[in-house]
């Protein structure tokens, strides 16, 4: 997002203050402040409308209800597909990448950009990517003011051009964030202007924002379309400060620093592989973000809107019905909202305020059944602290948690502040996250690990890939392939509704094809270990190789031969009338060995990435895709155990908890093998797509 940046050195602010030119700017700011108005005006009721239709009305006309778990899916894919193409074929990249928050500074857009940032907006907003609406405002609403003076003087000085086009961007989200002067706020403290400068850009700024405002509300009575402000109606009283809430004000900033840092970390390593193939990488994206907004309809019972989408709309609803939310419901939207929030935020196109808002208040919520802790002061500590982690803007964080909660605001105020102090310094003391902040070094050889888990009928089980050193790019990409899909068949067959729907047979028979994918996959990296070895060459080409000290070829063997008992283990389940001993022998204890073996071998990887990153061998990425896969292994020991069947009952000790371990295990196995693909060092700065900017 383009947000202007302060005035030039040597520009004496009482002279221009003074001059005609100024008052002339002045006047223009508040013309300008009604077309850019209605335009923003506009834009919203297009993406809401536009929601509407496609997750409301489409669903209701041709199924006759409300939509199923499985619709944002395909949207999701279309989202990534055309958001995209408008970033890698059209004038402007879509304007900045959200990963790193507000970008200050730089020239306003220009009007053949604009028409890219309008589009690329409008697909991520309105498909359902987790994204608000305040970054691409900024950007059109400075394009606009800035293509307004230029078509008045093309010779414009740069500090008029400054000056509109930050009334264009006040304007532009006069009343977004519930106040003109908190978005104007936002932009002020977010391009560090201070002085009279500050002035010079304030005034027409602060004009068109209330010119704005004004344009906002007579639209919204005249149209009927809602006036697209951010409010919460129903709020949970606030009690006074107690020594109690300001010691959980502390734990809050840090749990809000370190979740926010987590984001933009995961936001920032996904880059490289995004710039890898914009298209392809960001449509797996859109389609990661629907299952996983999918997988918490399916689990909750609840709508999927409540990942999707910026959160501003799902805000009032969750703060207005707490009471009826239960600890898990909240811990699992957390986790899925923060993770479509990364995905989004390292390919798509908007804000960061909107979603790290939603978290700090679904995390206030969580935390409201602590001793001396109300949900009031929750709600604010929590957002205040996302809100400062995600955009470095204290003084503003604090503003949007104590505004928003109206006359509950004042009393919480001391707690807010506290969490987001502690917030500000914290995130401030962690190293710098993503790959494009940390210098770069030579890399190492790799040991990568990308992993992928099966979960037959009645058991599950799980494998490990193994990157061998120094391994070509076309045999790495053709184990991430192989992983890729194996991981996106467990991941299918996971799913309840699939399995209701093919039957057990055929999904069964999923988990099978999938079990092949990952020998296949695990057999080539097993091949790059042997290649690696200094072994002759006339035992380097044979079959079997020995090398028990070498820890990637003892990785891979592992892996390989835990592969072979999935392979057993999922053809098993596909025979039928199978006594609970039987399938106890064939099915649940070859699972088992397999799981193990998985375990074992992301172990010694993970182990081998971590002494070799020590002595300056394996990049970044490696270290990463070895943590993935370990904690897929975890999951789908897990799921694995829960699938034991019982003598007694010939039943599943937990199925719902095996089902839904391969799903997250599948999910991570799938982040592990497509973070294999990028062909850069995570420590690598992060290279412009194709010659245009990120």
């Amino acid at each position: 997002m383009s947000v202007p940046a302060a005035a030039s050195p040597g520009v004496d602010p009482i002279a221009v203050l003074r001059s005609r030119s100024y008052i002339t700017a002045l006047v223009l700011a508040a013309v300008l402040g009604v077309p850019i108005s209605v335009l923003a005006y506009g834009f919203l009721a297009l993406v809401a409308a536009v929601q509407q239709f496609v997750f409301v009305g489409l669903p209701s006309g041709l199924l006759g209800g409300t939509a199923p778990a499985w619709w944002p899916v395909p949207w999701l894919v279309l989202c990534g597909l055309l958001t995209a193409a408008t970033i890698r074929y059209l004038p402007g990249t879509g304007g900045h990448s959200p990963s790193a928050g507000f970008a200050t500074g730089g020239a306003p857009p220009s009007g053949r950009e604009l028409v890219g940032i309008v589009l690329a907006a409008l697909t991520t907003l309105s498909l359902g990517a987790v994204l608000g609406p305040e970054g691409p405002l900024i950007a059109i609403g400075g394009g606009l003011g800035a293509l307004a003076i230029h078509l008045v003087k093309k010779d414009a000085p740069p500090m008029a051009l400054t000056i509109m086009a930050s009334a264009g961007s006040f304007a532009a989200i006069s009343t977004l964030l519930g106040s003109p002067v908190l978005g104007a706020f936002l932009i002020m403290e977010a391009a560090g202007i201070s002085g009279m400068t500050l002035s010079l850009v304030a005034l027409p700024g602060l004009l068109a924002a209330g010119v704005g405002a004004l344009v906002f509300v007579g639209l919204d009575g005249w149209t009927g379309l809602g006036s697209f402000s951010l409010a919460l109606p129903a709020v949970p009283p606030a009690v006074p400060p107690t020594v109690a809430t300001l010691g959980w004000a502390v734990l809050m900033g840090v749990v809000g620093a370190l979740s926010g840092w987590a984001i933009r970390w995961a936001a920032l390593s996904l880059r490289p592989i995004v710039h890898w193939n914009r298209v392809l990488v960001t449509t797996a994206l859109g389609a990661l973000i629907g299952v996983t907004a999918m997988a918490y309809q399916l689990i909750s019972g609840l709508s999927f809107t409540q990942v999707l989408f910026s959160g501003q709309d799902a805000l009032p609803e969750l703060v207005g019905n707490a009471a009826d939310y239960s600890l898990p419901v909240l811990v699992l939207l957390i986790v899925c909202k923060t993770l479509v929030y990364a995905f989004s935020l390292s390919a798509f196109r908007g804000g960061p305020v909107f979603p790290s808002m939603f978290i700090g208040a679904a995390l206030g919520l969580a935390a409201s059944g602590l001793p001396g802790m109300d949900p009031a002061a929750g709600i604010g500590m929590g957002m205040g602290a996302m809100c400062t982690a995600m955009l470095r803007l204290p003084l503003t964080s604090t503003l949007l948690a104590t505004l928003l909660l109206g006359v509950d605001g004042v009393a919480v105020t001391p707690q807010v502040v506290v969490a987001v102090v502690v917030a500000f310094v914290v995130i401030n003391v962690l190293p710098a996250p993503g790959p494009q902040e940390r210098g770069s070094k030579e890399p190492g050889p790799p040991g990568d690990i990308a992993a992928g888990h099966h979960r037959a009928p009645m058991n599950t089980g799980a494998t490990a890939a193994v990157a061998a050193p120094a391994r070509p790019a076309r045999r790495e990409r053709q184990i991430a392939w192989l992983f890729i899909i194996g991981s996106g068949l467990f991941a299918l067959g996971a799913v309840p509704p699939y399995a209701d729907a093919v039957g057990a047979h055929l999904c069964g028979l999923t988990f099978f094809t999938g079990s092949l994918f990952f020998t296949a996959a695990a057999y080539l990296q097993y091949r790059e270990a042997v290649d690696a070895l200094p072994l002759p060459d006339t035992r380097r080409h044979s079959f079997w190789a020995w090398a028990p000290g070498n820890a990637v070829w003892f990785a891979g063997a592992v892996q390989l031969a835990g592969t072979l008992w999935f392979n057993w283990s999922t053809a098993n389940a596909l025979l039928t009338n199978l006594s609970a001993a039987v399938a106890e022998q064939r099915v649940w204890r070859p699972d088992a060995l397999g799981s193990v073996a998985f375990l074992v071998a992301s172990g010694q990887a993970l182990r081998y990435a971590r002494s070799s990153a020590v002595a300056g061998g394996p990049t970044p990425r490696s270290w990463t895709i070895s943590v993935i896969n370990m904690a897929g292994s975890v999951a789908f020991g897990i799921s694995a155990a829960a699938s034991f069947v019982l003598p007694s009952s010939g039943d599943v000790l937990n199925a719902g908890l095996a089902g839904f371990g391969t799903f997250v295990g599948a999910l991570c196995f799938l982040t592990g093998a497509i973070l294999m693909l990028s062909p850069e060092p995570a420590g690598a700065p992060v290279p412009a797509d194709r010659g245009t900017r990120p």
